[in-house]
């Protein structure tokens, strides 16, 4: 009996016939050393439909030739193969090769042979993986349908629970990156692309054109606080009405070619995530999905509320320079301009963001200890006598002690900012004597930062220095005063320090507030 009666002696079940398109169909790699083979099963499967796809057939007439195929080719859900081909062991070669060298674990491997003895399906299903082994002699053209059939089901249900474990993956990694950010902003653009890559898992988003924000609505309107996307960044109304139907009705919206989430209103502020493309959306399972939102909702308000606790804190830091401003008439914006330059420096020695944004803050405070001295020797035009001296350099002890009482991270670090700025890196410095890297890393980016600023400002005791006098001396004063590698990022970086110099100018903030 030829391989072609069995294949025909009984039809396959009717399916209607559609022209789907190619990259849509189920691949199905045909295997076999017989022209004959490759035509009827071709032929026998031609007008299967499985999840409303067709077939789509690939063929190889050697274990090499299969071998080729199957490395340039991904997405293979079935292999039909045969063991005696070039080699009495070919076939099984190939499957070893599938699972083992080319680590696919997904495609179902249907083996067929002609000659069960070469191969005994025991030891060949345990030892190759194979899910399903079948005598030509009993494939008739029901069995071989019926065989596909649930090959596919398989491979669907595998590549559903790989896309699920992937989707799970992505929202853990998400978790730890969002966590990462400090604002909205960058957190809503960070949710934004992690949301994409999960609506768009298995697809190349740049061949997409596709757009996602992020928005937000209070008593002053709607806000984009991200986008993202391949397409215009002007939103078009069909986006608009789409994204107020979910605020209306505070509720999430899911389209064929779009996913909105309505996150909730929180103090007055609702917020959305929108993602919508020219192509309908391939999306993990539903549960993946509302985890990472659910997730993403609750990370809105706690970086919500790490801005406002972030502003809080630095409203009270400044209300505590004001304190000591009040105290000496020459300081203005001094602590902001150190702060700015202190963050800059800190950024360019690669500290962390979260120790980039801790001086920020903590630095404004590293004067604090001068509402402990005297006005009298606080405000003196002239230049102090030895024991003025003396009182003056105690403003950073006095600031040290204050501040170390706290238990909060930013006023720790602003006691070290004041016990350890005027420290020289030579041992010449006070309170302490520090000496090279003995002397707390924030104490010396804040030491440059300050006096460059002093110096560049007009003082009751004192003229502004051109810029050209400063940098002649912060140079010389390099392995004296100064870290050596921060005098380096001044001297890089003097554009960036003249910035923030103008930018911050005592009498230009005084005009704006007027």
């Amino acid at each position: 009996m030829s391989d072609d009666a069995l294949l025909f002696d009984e039809f396959a079940p009717e399916q209607p016939v559609e022209t789907p398109d190619e990259q849509d169909r189920w691949k199905i790699l045909i295997v076999d050393d017989e022209e004959g083979v490759h035509t009827v099963t071709e032929l026998a499967l031609d007008r299967v439909r499985f999840a409303g796809r067709g077939l789509s057939f690939l063929h190889a007439y050697s274990g090499e030739e299969a071998k080729s195929i199957l490395a340039d080719t991904k997405d293979i859900a079935v292999v039909l193969l045969d063991v005696v081909m070039e080699t009495d062991d070919a076939g099984l070669r190939v499957a070893d090769y599938i699972r083992e060298e080319v680590g696919n674990r997904e495609a179902r491997i249907i083996l067929r042979t002609g000659q069960p003895g070469q191969a005994p399906e025991e030891d060949v299903v345990v030892r190759y993986d194979i899910n399903s082994y079948k005598e030509k002699t009993e494939l008739t053209a029901r069995k071989l349908f019926s065989t596909i059939y649930t090959a596919l089901r398989s491979y669907r249900d595998i590549v559903a629970l790989e896309r699920n474990r992937h989707g799970l993956e992505k929202v853990i990694e998400a978790s730890a990156s969002l966590m990462e950010k400090r604002s909205v902003k960058s957190f809503s653009q960070g949710v934004l692309e992690q949301l994409s890559a999960l609506l768009y898992l298995e697809r190349d988003l740049f061949l997409l054109e596709y757009e996602g924000l992020v928005a937000e609505k209070d008593g002053e309107g709607l806000h984009v606080l991200a986008h993202v996307g391949n397409g215009s960044k002007s939103l078009d109304t069909d986006v608009l009405n789409r994204i107020y139907e979910a605020l209306n009705a505070q509720t999430d919206v899911e389209k064929e070619d779009c996913f909105i989430r309505y996150i909730g209103n929180r103090n007055g502020v609702e917020s959305i995530l929108y993602v919508g493309g020219d192509h309908p959306l391939e999306m993990v399972d539903g549960h993946i999905l509302n985890l990472f939102c659910r997730n993403a909702a609750v990370a809105f308000d706690n970086v919500r509320l790490n801005t406002a606790l972030r502003d809080t804190q630095e409203e009270i830091v400044y209300s505590l320079c004001e304190v000591a401003e009040t105290r000496s008439k020459e300081t203005g914006n001094h602590v902001r301009r150190v702060a700015h330059y202190s963050k800059l420096i800190a950024e360019e020695l690669g500290l962390s963001p979260q120790e980039c944004e801790e001086l920020f803050l903590a630095s404004p405070l590293h004067d604090i200890g001068k509402i402990g001295i005297p006005d009298a020797v606080l405000n003196k035009p002239g230049k102090l006598d030895a024991d003025e001296w003396v009182t003056m350099q105690t403003h950073a002890t006095i600031g040290e002690r204050i501040l170390a009482r706290s238990k909060q991270p930013i006023i720790k670090a602003a006691s070290i900012v004041a016990g350890h700025h005027h420290e020289n890196w030579d041992g010449s410095g006070y309170p302490h004597g520090g000496k090279g890297e003995e002397i707390p890393i924030y104490g010396r980016i804040v030491a440059l930062a300050d006096v460059f600023d002093a110096l560049a400002s007009k003082r009751c005791y004192k003229e502004a220095w051109a810029i050209s006098e400063i940098k002649e001396f912060i140079s010389s004063q390099s392995r004296k005063k100064f870290d050596p590698q921060i005098v380096d990022i001044f001297e890089r970086r003097q554009s960036a320090f003249e910035e923030i110099l103008w930018r911050y100018n005592d009498e230009m903030v005084a005009s704006a507030a007027d």
